[in-house]
């Protein structure tokens, strides 16, 4: 999952996902929802994680694996719905009309917020786990 996670970040920071869409759109029509095409070869990414990582989530402790399921749901909407939503508004007015710009905005906030949530999950089955967290930073002089 780490390297799941890994990819996720550097893909956002560089872009793969577009540099993908920009060979997807070779493949399909690439308007309205799908104006962004690189939600299709990821759909089915997330459609292959879901199907390997069902049965690890499900073994979690209930709390943990519902805040996983949570964190999970938040991002993708994000992610991916709003992201689809967002390609077929700039597909019909363009990249500078107000809505788009607050699909746009929804898309980053519940993106972000699925990663608080996953975060808080993750902390939160430590505690449960070893009973504490302690985390200390040591700066050397």
């Amino acid at each position: 999952m780490s390297i799941i996670f890994l990819f996720l970040s550097i893909d956002e920071g560089f872009q793969i996902h577009e540099n993908i869409g920009d060979i997807t759109e070779n493949y399909i029509d690439s308007t309205g929802f799908l104006y962004f095409p690189w939600v299709v070869p990821y759909g089915f990414a997330v459609i292959v994680f879901i199907l390997v990582y069902l049965k690890f989530t499900l073994d979690l402790p209930k709390r943990t694996a519902v805040l996983f399921i949570l964190s999970g749901t938040v991002y993708l909407t994000g992610a991916i719905v709003f992201d689809m939503l967002g390609g077929r508004e700039a597909d019909l007015h363009g990249f500078d009309s107000i809505t788009y710009c607050i699909l746009y905005t929804i898309e980053e906030f519940l993106e972000m917020i699925g990663v608080v949530v996953l975060i808080y999950a993750l902390l939160s089955y430590i505690e449960r786990q070893f009973g504490y967290l302690c985390v200390t930073l040591q700066i050397k002089k």
